[in-house]
């Protein structure tokens, strides 16, 4: 038995709640610890004291005085409960009513923002500005008659034959132990 086990067990064994075989390990341990003993001493001395206390007489008044303040008291909580509706907004504070309805307005102007109109006829500046440039940079190649500044990669790679590429010598596996 170790020490949380015995501290679980005091109350069983003051109150002889315990089976036999318990009780002996119980016994063995106080027997082997003296803080134990000391323990179960107190929790003794503490459970007779308890026992001895005589009863606390009231007063004639204390029962009906304290039903009133008892009343009193739940008449206070109705009258705060009314008062605090009548300055709720939907339910909110009102400082939090301001703070959820800033919040609200700012997600609103963001999301107008960021994403566009369904008709596609509100596209971003920076997005106009690059198709008119290219519009203009079009125009004036044409009208030029100059070759383009750059042309797209026409050359295949994919056709090349996998059989004259041999990497055998360059890549080193792992487990390989050559």
């Amino acid at each position: 038995m170790n020490r949380y086990e015995f501290e679980d067990k005091i109350s069983d064994y003051l109150d002889n709640q315990l089976s036999i075989s318990e009780r002996r390990k119980f016994e063995s341990f106080l027997d082997k610890d003296s803080e134990a003993r000391d323990l179960l001493k107190s929790v003794r001395k503490t459970i007779d004291l308890l026992d001895t206390s005589w009863p606390q007489k009231a007063s004639e008044e204390f029962l009906p005085n304290l039903l009133k303040r008892i009343e009193a008291e739940k008449s206070n909580i109705r009258i705060k409960s009314q008062t605090n509706a009548k300055t709720l907004f939907f339910g909110f504070s009102p400082s939090n009513a301001f703070l959820l309805s800033t919040a609200l307005v700012c997600f609103i102007a963001i999301s107008v923002n960021i994403f566009p109109d369904l008709t596609g006829s509100a596209q971003s500046n920076i997005v106009n500005e690059i198709n008119q440039k290219t519009d203009s940079n079009q125009s004036t190649q044409l009208a030029n008659d100059e070759p383009p500044v750059f042309e797209a990669d026409s050359s295949d790679s994919t056709g090349l034959p996998r059989s004259n590429i041999k990497l055998n010598d360059k890549i080193k596996l792992v487990k390989n132990q050559r």
